[in-house]
């Protein structure tokens, strides 16, 4: 069990244990010689590090997703704290304890997971409801679907953070169905459950949150489109035009080709999946901000890349 969480240190404290080693960059020096810009992750959040000339070398045979055990020196530098690392080296990755790296969902997955299950069986439609029988009916991945993340760091990255996303999702469909009236209720729930069923696949999650070799190469929208579109042969006389459109809004679910997308939703259910699911996404890297930032009485978060923008913190008096 590691002594020293992120969460938990202070500048001008002393570092010695091990994390997760999330990403790193070698850069040259001006005057000559090169340094490191790291970025360290257990359970409880991820904190940047810088090395010098003396450890860059030991950093060269490193890689992202190392566990690594690092010696170093806490401090503050342009209002953040980083560790400044005078020691690394690589640690086996069976002499790690997954509770130590992997971050949990606040909530009861097995609760979540009972609503998700809740909506599947408001499905009418008969040959949508066999296909979401299909997936609910393999365990083993039901097993790894309740315990996946939804990111790698992004948002709902976590165990059981796909689970989590899936609920939100169904909840807002469910909301805006009385809205927009003309929405083909059971396409849009049977969408909302598998439109990010490959990530089941696009990531490990057993000591670590990383992606998966298959994950790298197709990522979870093609992985999503294969695994729907398999099980959807093994329905005798699945209906053409419901195959499409169903496999559309697995593709299309992203919105803009610039994020990923392979379409752009052409009908209304796909557009709706789209929009539900990134408010979802972007609302959990807000209120995770908030989270992150709570007690530090700061009115603005430092820039999101994600989001392009700086996040307003303070929450009513």
């Amino acid at each position: 069990m590691k002594s020293q969480y992120v969460e938990g240190l202070e500048s001008g404290q002393t570092v010695k244990e091990v994390f997760v080693l999330s990403r790193r960059s070698i850069k040259d020096k001006k005057g000559g010689g090169a340094y490191a810009v790291l970025e360290f992750t257990d359970r409880s959040g991820s904190i940047e590090g810088i090395a010098w000339d003396n450890t860059v070398d030991d950093i060269n045979v490193l890689s992202a997703g190392d566990f690594v055990f690092v010696v170093g020196n806490v401090n503050e530098y342009n209002d953040r704290l980083q560790i400044v690392v005078n020691s690394i080296k690589r640690v086996p990755e069976n002499e790690t304890e997954p509770e130590d790296f992997l971050p949990q969902a606040d909530e009861d997955i097995n609760h979540a997971f009972e609503e998700i299950e809740s909506f599947r069986k408001q499905v009418k439609d008969t040959h949508l409801r066999q296909l979401l029988d299909a997936f609910f009916d393999d365990k083993e991945l039901i097993e790894k679907f309740k315990r996946a993340p939804a990111a790698k760091r992004v948002h709902h990255a976590y165990l059981g953070g796909l689970v989590v996303h899936t609920r939100n999702v169904l909840r807002l469909a469910d909301k805006i169905k009385t809205v927009y009236e003309a929405l083909n209720r059971d396409l849009l729930i049977t969408a909302g459950i598998l439109h990010d069923i490959g990530k089941v696949y696009e990531y490990i999650y057993a000591r670590r949150l990383d992606f998966s070799t298959p994950g790298r190469m197709l990522g979870h929208i093609v992985i999503g489109y294969e695994l729907v579109a398999e099980r959807i042969k093994q329905i005798p006389d699945f209906p053409g035009s419901l195959r499409l459109r169903l496999l559309h809004m697995i593709l299309s679910h992203h919105g803009e080709y610039e994020w990923g997308s392979p379409k752009q939703p052409k009908f209304l259910e796909a557009l709706v999946l789209h929009f539900i699911d990134n408010l979802d996404s972007k609302a959990e890297i807000m209120m995770s901000e908030r989270k992150k930032n709570k007690g530090m009485e700061k009115e603005w978060s430092d820039y999101h890349p994600y989001l392009e923008r700086e996040i307003y913190l303070r929450e009513e008096d």
